[in-house]
């Protein structure tokens, strides 16, 4: 058992890690820069949800697997008892599957809904950017008054979170005027543009990360190759 449970954890692991590699390389690319990175909010969670696609998928199917009992037959490389248990449960199977699919996509569809009306700036010092919103506003000619992290301008406009020790801040649209909203984004665009950091020690955090998770899954293909020749 432990010869076939092996191959199928560290096959998991891997496949879970490798989505993972290429997120944090793309965090690496963009906190290299010498100038702020903006993305929607969407496409930030989207890339976010694609980095952890392996373990949603993979590391999310091996704990259904390992919950459901007749995996034993599996490791054990019994394949006929593993069929004849499927026979008889497959529905409950196919049924947990199925919950946990539309689980995961519900809630990722909320997520992203909710974030159509928000922008992340990476690569930059929040008090930078809260400062070229202002004078976005002020050019609009919408003056702003700051009510902790609010921003109201007649009516609450936006709310900026700031993240200092990952030099990023977010932007949330909580207007219903979308024409400003696009227009806030517009000049936002052009103007952190001209920001510029000299060096954002984030990067390192991230190249790090990168050469752990490498490490693990070269660590986990070895424990495969090696467990095929037992």
């Amino acid at each position: 058992m432990q010869s076939s449970f092996i191959p199928v954890v560290c096959l998991a692991g891997i496949c879970s890690l490798a989505p993972l590699v290429f997120y944090f390389l793309w965090l690496c690319i963009v906190t290299r820069r010498e100038r702020p990175t903006m993305v929607s909010g969407a496409w930030d969670f989207g890339l976010l949800l694609a980095g952890l696609s392996g373990f949603i998928l993979f590391g999310g199917g091996l704990l259904l697997s390992l919950m459901q009992s007749n995996v034993r037959f599996l490791l054990r490389g019994n394949f006929e008892a593993l069929r004849d248990a499927w026979g008889k449960e497959h529905l409950a199977w196919s049924l947990t599957v199925i919950i946990y699919l539309l689980f995961v996509a519900g809630g990722s569809f909320l997520t992203l809904q909710s974030r159509r009306r928000s922008l992340v700036v990476y690569n930059v010092e929040p008090d930078q950017f809260e400062a070229v919103l202002n004078e976005v506003f002020e050019h609009l000619g919408r003056p702003v008054e700051r009510r902790g992290n609010l921003w109201v301008g007649g009516m609450p406009l936006c709310e900026v979170e700031p993240f200092a020790a990952g030099r990023t801040a977010t932007l949330r649209w909580v207007s219903e005027d979308a024409l400003l909203f696009q227009e806030v984004e517009r000049q936002l665009r052009e103007a952190v543009r001209t920001l510029v950091l000299p060096d954002n020690p984030t990067n390192r955090w991230f190249t790090f990360a990168v050469s752990i998770c490498s490490a693990v899954i070269a660590f986990g293909l070895f424990l495969i190759f090696y467990s095929r020749k037992l």
